[in-house]
């Protein structure tokens, strides 16, 4: 990956992100917590290792978490690189980070090491974390020869629960279960999330800017605390981040991210909720429907995600056609992801059904998969 250009947030002249620049992500969970500690916040409980945690769990998490990144005694402008997928771990090591005043920058988890150690090159990120394995990827290999390879990177962290050595071990479910004490030490300076672009270009973005983008997400997809979201896309993204956990701890609902996909697993996390919002790649929703998931109670909303140039006129985007069974009743909703600075969301016209009907019928439910390693670097999860 060569050099990129960092970009600053293009958002943060917006009012709604001038009004929320004091808040940050360590208020606005403290605040869900105190409102709700036992509702259920963030979820991947159906896959393997997976986790599921109340807003209380969550906000003891990142508090613990970000003392863990504190006692490496890093310099306090550091940026920490974090490979992530629509996984939690991942959520809660870049939350406790940015509690504890440090820069994120987030990488998608199909990477190689060369690659990896390119990003911490060009971003002065001079730690590294991740899981041990993310789906069919054994993560830790990787991570630690990207570690060995790079000039920059000299702290190594490890997302799992037996402890990894040369490597600080992050156990999430571990630190979720622990006491929170009230006198916990707080940081004044507000960590930046950087988020890269296929090109390697580098974005910055203010935890306001975000909060502000995911106002706009959850007005506009009229998302509600009832109702779950689902989420298939990588936190490494923009869109991902907003419309997977911050869209969850903003509305109050409870955000399941579920990634790479595999059609037993997804089918088993819908089996437990009802009239979701299931946000896919805008290249997903069709095998979606095509396999019959939205036929039944459990999808309520399908938010497809289509990513744009940076150039493109906002007005003159639509989303792809998409066409649905006769038992399909649900909204369809938009985002638009311009490069990695911006995202628009429009809801397709009509409350209901706003599908193209077929001329033929489709089956019940068929088993798909979009786990492979080539469908992950091309984008689709």
């Amino acid at each position: 990956m060569e050099a990129g250009r960092v970009t600053s947030d293009l958002s943060q002249a917006r009012p709604v992100a001038d009004a929320l620049a004091g808040f940050d992500f360590a208020k606005l969970i403290a605040s869900a917590a105190k409102l709700r500690p036992d509702r259920p916040a963030l979820g991947d409980s159906t896959l393997p290792g997976g986790l599921n945690l109340t807003f209380a769990q969550m906000e003891s998490a990142v508090a613990h978490c970000a003392t863990l990144w504190r006692d490496l005694a890093m310099p306090e402008d550091a940026r920490v690189l974090i490979i992530a997928g629509a996984r939690v771990a991942p959520v809660i090591a870049t939350l406790g980070a940015l509690r504890a005043g440090y820069d994120v920058v987030l990488a998608p988890s199909h990477l190689v090491a060369a690659e990896l150690a390119a990003i911490a090159e060009t971003t002065g990120a001079i730690a590294l974390c991740g899981e041990v394995a993310d789906g069919g990827i054994e993560t830790a290999e990787i991570i630690f020869s990207a570690a060995m390879s790079s000039a920059k990177i000299r702290y190594v962290a490890m997302l799992t629960d037996a402890p990894v050595d040369g490597a600080l071990t992050i156990d999430v479910k571990a630190l979720a279960n622990q006491q929170t004490d009230a006198s916990m030490p707080t940081v004044a300076r507000k960590g930046a999330i950087l988020t890269l672009t296929p090109d390697g270009d580098v974005n910055s973005h203010s935890q306001h800017a975000l909060m502000a983008a995911t106002v706009d997400f959850i007005a506009e997809a009229r998302i509600g605390m009832r109702q779950p979201v689902v989420s298939t896309l990588s936190i490494a993204s923009l869109a991902g981040f907003v419309a997977g956990p911050l869209a969850g701890f903003m509305s109050g609902a409870q955000a399941f991210l579920h990634g790479p996909f595999e059609s037993d697993a997804f089918r088993e996390l819908l089996s437990a909720t009802r009239q979701a919002n299931v946000v896919v790649p805008v290249a997903v929703a069709q095998a979606l429907i095509d396999a019959g998931y939205t036929d039944g109670p459990e999808i309520g909303a399908l938010i497809a995600l289509t990513r744009c140039e940076e150039g493109e006129r906002r007005e003159s985007v639509s989303g792809l056609p998409l066409q649905s069974s006769s038992k399909s009743i649900l909204s369809l909703i938009d985002i638009f992801a311009f490069g990695e600075q911006t995202l628009v969301t429009k809801r397709r016209p009509g409350e209901a059904s706003p599908l193209i009907m077929p001329s033929t019928e489709r089956s019940s439910i068929k088993p798909i998969s979009f786990a492979t390693l080539d469908s992950r670097r091309s984008g689709a999860i």
